[in-house]
């Protein structure tokens, strides 16, 4: 069956936010302080419970929330209990998720010192306007200062994230948020288009007919202006909505594209691990109460089938630009056409479309393609 050799990577949920966005659909909420220590408490003792769960790992990444809501010295705490329990390359890349307008000097070189080594700042947008619209509790002169204040205090790797598509906005809008991004030159950029999820107040206002979505044509037009913009000023794209300054691709992201192993700890945290997806406690008091009393707080457990493993690892390859290699799913071309010979017809027509791109070696989506990925991708479900 599938899976990667490479070292797995360990992710934490950090489930706090000081203000729910209007579009976010993650698991988060509001938290005091003595939540937060509590919660860091119960994520050392999961950590003591799956304790080499995998031989060896790479990367290590806090998302959320907002992880940076909690402080240097309980990031610290997590990362030495994480190197106790775990085998944790001296080297390994090491990110923060981080909101502007939670990060002082003082945090982020205590970050930096306990060996946070990435950041990833969701800005979103640098139009006060629009993250007003959006629920952010930062403004565009925060994004800029906080990430000065990240280099001065010694990251040198740094992923911005960037939203288009956003309700009322045009292309103009979308360049404009590029290029003061990319003014500030950050190693990574994520760009993405706005998803309304079911449950978020932009959902609630689109159910009502108070929110009409950026239309298909402009969101794809939005997309690819950008791509080529991004292009042009030296950065990669290595994933469809990944872009990276050469060699600062994500260590960590890579990891879910490649059916790699990965451990997730916190709560609702996945992971995939031997073949099994397992899934964290989403509720905050039963997953509590699983760590404390010495339970690994799996709520599911699925053992992936050769099939199983096999469309993954297609549906998720195809994410990155370079595609597949047939190798390192069924062994050759012919294989994976054996195994997938009621789907080749409909494979070789989106080919002729120009949607998909097929070697001996591989296959991958080509920009037209990436338009319709969904589509794509769902033949190999």
């Amino acid at each position: 069956m599938i899976q990667s050799k490479e070292p797995a990577g360990i992710y934490i949920h950090i489930p706090f936010c000081l203000k729910k966005c209007n579009y976010c659909a993650f698991l988060s909420g509001t938290s005091t302080e003595a939540d937060r220590e509590t919660y860091v408490e119960a994520l050392l003792q999961e950590i003591r419970l799956r304790k080499r769960e995998v031989p060896l790992a790479d990367t290590l990444y806090f998302g959320g929330g907002t992880p940076s809501l909690l402080t240097a010295e309980q990031i610290c705490r997590i990362i030495e209990e994480v190197k106790e329990s775990f085998d944790l390359a001296s080297n390994a890349e090491i990110t923060l998720e981080a909101n502007p307008a939670t990060l002082t000097r003082e945090k982020l070189e205590g970050y930096r010192a306990a060996g946070v080594n990435r950041l990833s700042m969701g800005v979103q947008s640098m139009n006060d306007r629009r993250l007003q619209y959006l629920g952010r509790i930062h403004t565009a002169e925060d994004a800029v200062k906080e990430f000065r204040m990240a280099r001065a205090s010694g990251f040198d790797n740094i992923n911005l994230d960037l939203i288009f598509a956003v309700p009322g906005t045009h292309l103009s809008d979308v360049m404009e948020d590029l290029q003061e991004v990319t003014a500030l030159q950050p190693e990574h950029i994520s760009f993405y288009s706005l998803q309304l999820e079911e449950g978020t107040p932009f959902f609630r206002k689109f159910e009502e007919g108070r929110l009409t979505e950026v239309p298909d044509d402009e969101d794809r037009e939005m997309y690819h202006q950008g791509c080529c913009f991004l292009a042009s000023q030296g950065y990669e794209h290595y994933e469809i909505s990944n872009f990276a300054k050469a060699g600062r691709a994500s260590s960590h992201n890579s990891k879910y594209w490649s059916m790699t192993e990965y451990v997730g700890l916190g709560l609702g945290a996945s992971s995939y691990v031997n073949h099994c997806r397992m899934e964290n406690i989403s509720d905050m008091k039963e997953y509590l109460e699983a760590v404390r009393s010495g339970q690994k707080p799996f709520e599911t457990m699925y053992s992936n089938s050769e099939r199983d493993d096999v469309a993954e690892a297609v549906f998720t390859g195809l994410r990155r630009r370079e595609g597949i290699q047939f190798r390192d799913i069924l062994g050759s071309q012919e294989e994976f056409f054996r195994y997938y010979a009621e789907e080749k017809g409909e494979i070789l027509g989106f080919c002729k479309g120009g949607y998909l791109e097929v070697t001996d070696a591989g296959m991958r989506l080509t920009e037209k393609g990436i338009d319709i990925s969904n589509r794509i991708m769902a033949l190999f479900v």
